[in-house]
């Protein structure tokens, strides 16, 4: 039974010590990502649909999340534009940004 439980205890150990780095232009790639998917859902339904574009983000990679700054272009409907800096925090998967 010891030896079941080592194994299973050495697997996970590898599996977490053999998860890949992602290069830099990887996590650039995956934090936009993150803020567009954010983006489009913060959108209410019975409103007109804006465009997000993440033109490009600045990041600081902390121990559990990415400090991060983002330059975002917004097209409303009517074919206006901007740009503007936003602030946010995106967890160390990609999965939520605060």
């Amino acid at each position: 039974m010891k030896r079941i439980a080592l194994f299973f205890g050495l697997c996970l150990l590898l599996s977490v010590a053999c998860r890949r780095k992602l290069s830099r232009e990887e996590t650039k790639e995956q934090l936009e990502k993150a803020m567009s998917l954010k983006l489009k859902q913060r959108q209410p339904p019975n409103a007109p649909q804006l465009r997000f574009d993440v033109l490009d983000v600045n990041y600081f990679e902390e121990t559990k999340y990415y400090t991060c700054e983002f330059t975002v272009k917004m097209t409303l409907p009517d074919g206006k534009d901007t740009t503007g800096i936003m602030k946010g925090k995106v967890s160390k998967d990609f999965s939520t940004v605060r």
